[in-house]
């Protein structure tokens, strides 16, 4: 398949993308549709990449549709998924569902248990199909933490991501705050420790990094340090910006 026409079937996607979400998400009473469309710049030692992720949410349901872009390997894969929030009176259910080419399939199931004080537990899984991993912590693994709602505007959480299925020991724990501003601001501090077994020529995995993300109203900004990038020996650099329509 050539570039142009790689476009071409990009632009169709989103073209289609737009109208099943309003579909899907659309109700018997009209509501909006809040769209987000980011954009994200991956850079390490040995490559390049850029992902363009388009997300259209409605009360608690979320399709979400990605194009990625690898160089100098040339790997591209496009993304889609369904998400969904359920609350009860002490509890809070988010589950997930992706597909992308290349045959990938996942899916998440995450829990958060309690208030103001709550646990955080979760379940992932993945059919273990090629699929460039763009999240900080691996997909087939179990989630467990605990967190505090200090008050509307500000959130503290700690959890610890471990791998359960394809190399033992692989985990991150993460320590994340989110604080409101005024003016429709928000700022959220992800600062996480990522540890693992030794790699295949003997060389740790131990590292520490962090990401930073700022709200004003309709724009986001997103800076990123991910070392030992998905349990390797190389280290990233993200950059994402994007905007809510």
């Amino acid at each position: 398949m050539t570039k142009s026409q790689s476009i071409k079937n990009f632009i169709a996607i989103i073209a289609w993308f737009f109208i099943t979400s309003s579909l899907c998400l659309a109700d018997e009473v009209a509501g909006s549709i809040d769209y987000k469309l980011s954009y994200s710049y991956f850079h390490t030692q040995s490559l390049h990449a850029n992902d363009i992720n388009l997300r259209a949410g409605m009360d608690n349901q979320y399709l979400w549709l990605a194009a990625y872009q690898e160089n100098p390997s040339h790997f591209d894969q496009i993304r889609g998924g369904y998400e969904r929030t359920d609350r009860f009176n002490y509890f809070k259910i988010i589950s997930s569902l992706q597909v992308a080419t290349h045959g990938f399939l996942g899916a998440a199931l995450n829990a958060e248990v309690g208030s103001p004080f709550y646990a955080l537990l979760g379940y992932g899984r993945t059919n273990l199909k090629p699929y460039d991993n763009l999240n900080f912590d691996p997909n087939d693994s179990f989630t467990l933490g605990a967190g505090w709602h200090v008050n509307e505007g500000l959130n503290i959480s700690l959890y610890e991501v471990q791998d359960n299925r394809v190399i033992d020991g692989q985990r991150n724990t993460h320590f994340v705050m989110s604080k409101a501003l005024p003016e429709e601001q928000k700022f959220v501090l992800d600062v996480f420790s990522k540890s693992g077994p030794p790699d295949s020529q003997g060389q740790s995995i131990h590292a520490i990094g962090a990401s930073i993300t700022y709200d004003i109203r309709r724009y986001f900004l997103r800076i990123a340090y991910d070392p030992k990038v998905n349990f390797s020996q190389q280290d990233m650099a993200r950059v994402s910006l994007g905007l809510h329509f």
